[in-house]
């Protein structure tokens, strides 16, 4: 059994397509639907989370809650009304579908390998999608709303 914990972040993941983008010399760029948690009409906007260092991402075609069913717990599942402060530094979904991944085993058996010297600071991520998910192991990311502009001619 393995113990998620929800990444700060200010979205829940609400998709039903990932798309994965990796470039050897520049990390991972996942592009996601999400609901950003101060939206009032709930609408879903497009957002990216970019990890500049990348030692191992994996794309399963599976749903995560179904094939990992009895496996793995959500560190803190309190109602959403205690997450939803007016800090935005605090401001999560207990459930956003972006975890960490708590004393990863996987990780631990694998640092050596990835980080010999123990310098990049790296830690286990799941992305959730509706029938697949991300397995990264990955430093620093960053999370960017998308927006889309339109160009008209005339």
């Amino acid at each position: 059994m393995f113990t998620l914990k929800p990444v700060n972040f200010i979205f829940k993941i609400s998709t039903t397509d990932l798309e994965l983008v990796y470039i050897e010399s520049g990390g991972v760029r996942i592009e996601v639907g999400a609901i950003p948690l101060k939206s009032i009409d709930k609408k879903c906007v497009n957002i990216e989370i970019i990890f500049s260092i990348v030692a191992e991402v994996k794309c399963i075609t599976l749903n995560f809650d179904e094939s990992n069913y009895n496996n793995f717990c959500i560190s803190e599942k309190l109602p959403i009304e205690n997450h939803l402060e007016n800090d935005e530094e605090k401001l999560y979904h207990p459930d956003s579908g972006f975890y960490e991944v708590i004393d990863s085993e996987y990780l631990q058996r694998n640092i050596k390998k990835y980080d010999p010297r123990n310098r990049l600071n790296l830690k286990h991520y799941i992305v959730k999608g509706y029938d697949s998910y991300i397995e990264l192991i990955a430093s620093t990311y960053t999370v960017n709303e998308i927006i889309k502009t339109t160009f008209r001619h005339r």
